[in-house]
């Protein structure tokens, strides 16, 4: 109890406070057991590199944030290394039209807005390309051409051309398509077909027309190229030519003072199952099957196919 202390002042001056009994036995000698012994500890050991290493680090990560907020990169340091730490964001993923979403409509592009412009025509309830295969697949006759179809009324189907005469399925105008192109522009054929008709004379038979090829296909079709600057030396009447076969040059033979075009048309047959150069055809615009066929950079030069002896 410490009101039954004694106070002992002890040779350094320091004051201390025994209980009784203890003050009077405190020259006896302790016993101590084996088993109450503590082992001396070793000393911990020094925390100061460890101190050191700490404020040097936290001294160089204010410094290094105090800098990011100095240059105006405004997120705070710990985040910017939080950024560098995570994984990378996940692409989302691929977007897919429920059953119940409208899909947004398909981008027109110039070919889709001209089949839109030149509808497929029919013949009783079907589409013409269906009836005659040979429209189908076209390559286009002017290697290269900057157009599927040219934007001027004046170079199309059905308008009125002066001194020309007119048949009623041309609206008593131009029976064919004038596609531009410089003079010496490779032309090519646009399916395959047999050779009917050459005309090498610069104004050709007609004086009109000019140099000029008429192909018929399979299925009694015919196309014509007209006004050519020149004709293939190594194909003549009877051979059979295939689509993007070279077949001559784009010219300005028999136009007078008209830019180089290519005069192009194409016939149907009056009388199914008629073959050769046949004159009883009617005329149709071919712009449907242009605006639809595939151009090509350059011809492809083969033999054509000589007819048998």
């Amino acid at each position: 109890m410490l009101h039954e202390g004694r106070p002992f002042v002890t040779t350094t001056g320091a004051v201390e406070l025994w209980h009784r009994a203890c003050f009077d036995r405190r020259a006896d000698p302790i016993d101590v057991l084996p088993s109450t012994i503590v082992p001396e500890l070793a000393p911990p050991p020094s925390r100061t590199p460890r101190v050191i290493v700490l404020a040097v680090a936290a001294s160089a990560l204010a410094g290094l944030g105090f800098a990011h907020w100095r240059l105006g990169g405004g997120m705070p340091l710990a985040a910017s290394y939080a950024n560098v730490e995570l994984a990378p964001e996940p692409l989302p993923a691929p977007r897919t039209t429920t059953v119940t979403e409208v899909a947004p409509p398909r981008p027109l592009h110039i070919e889709t807005q001209l089949e839109a412009r030149y509808p497929m025509p029919t013949l009783d309830g079907d589409d013409l390309d269906s009836v005659y295969p040979s429209l189908r697949g076209w390559t286009h006759p002017v290697t290269a051409s900057a157009e599927l179809m040219p934007e001027l009324r004046s170079r199309q189907f059905g308008v009125g051309r002066a001194g020309v005469e007119g048949r009623p399925e041309c609206g008593a105008g131009h029976c064919g398509v004038d596609l531009d192109g410089p003079r010496g522009r490779r032309l090519v054929s646009v399916a395959d077909g047999i050779i009917v008709r050459i005309e090498r004379a610069e104004l050709g038979a007609d004086g009109k027309s000019g140099r000029y090829v008429r192909i018929q296909h399979s299925d009694g079709t015919l196309t014509a190229y007209m006004h050519m600057d020149d004709v293939a030396d190594d194909i003549q009447t009877g051979d059979k030519v295939f689509g993007g076969q070279y077949i001559g040059t784009l010219g300005a033979t028999a136009v007078g003072n008209t830019p180089p075009h290519l005069h192009f048309s194409l016939e149907l047959p009056n009388k199914v199952g008629d073959k050769g150069d046949i004159r009883d055809t009617h005329y149709i615009d071919p712009a449907p099957f242009l605006v639809r066929s595939t151009i090509v950079k350059s011809a492809q030069r083969r033999h054509a196919v000589k007819p048998a002896s």
